[in-house]
């Protein structure tokens, strides 16, 4: 393992509450234009060195911009929906990134995996795309953890804050 000492910031744990956030900002523009590749690029960044990586685990709230005045929720918007669904599909280090706090894992998985927008924000699962995106989820964080020889304690207990975050939210 390279000389990163992963316990040296006065980081917290995101279980109690974020303490260095990120925001993944995705404007009206880029929904409406289904823009993923600007979304893309910004997160690059993110795993750019292990120090970064390991930094911003667990830090990123995803935040939906432009539509404070429209009645509906975001997951009842085809547009978000898609741009959603396909950031998803393209960079499957959410997981790993995402915090547990917000409705950011929710609000992904939910325009992923969802098979009926029933309006309100109500959404019914189709449980093989929400299997599908967790497997996909679950890789990338793998994948992070490998790259940079995260150490595995860590690993186990982002993965189970995953897990109860989606059981609270009726997913699993």
């Amino acid at each position: 393992m390279q000389n990163l000492r992963v316990t040296s910031t006065n980081r917290l744990d995101l279980r109690p509450g974020v303490t260095e956030p990120v925001v993944l900002m995705i404007s009206r523009r880029e929904v409406e234009q289904g823009d993923l590749a600007s979304v893309l690029a910004r997160l690059k960044v993110f795993l750019a060195t292990r120090e970064d990586a390991w930094l911003y685990r667990g830090q990123m709230t995803l935040v939906v911009d432009g539509y404070n005045d429209d009645p509906r929720e975001l997951v009842d918007m085809p547009q978000v929906r898609t741009l959603l669904r396909n950031l998803e599909a393209e960079w499957p280090y959410w997981a790993f990134f995402f915090n547990q706090v917000d409705d950011s894992i929710k609000l992904l998985l939910s325009c992923a995996a969802g098979s009926r927008f029933l309006g309100r924000g109500a959404v019914e699962m189709d449980a093989q795309r929400v299997s599908a995106a967790l497997s996909h989820g679950f890789a990338g964080m793998n994948e992070v953890f490998e790259r940079f020889d995260f150490p595995e304690d860590e690993l186990e207990l982002m993965s189970r804050g995953l897990v109860e975050v989606l059981e609270q939210a009726g997913m699993a």
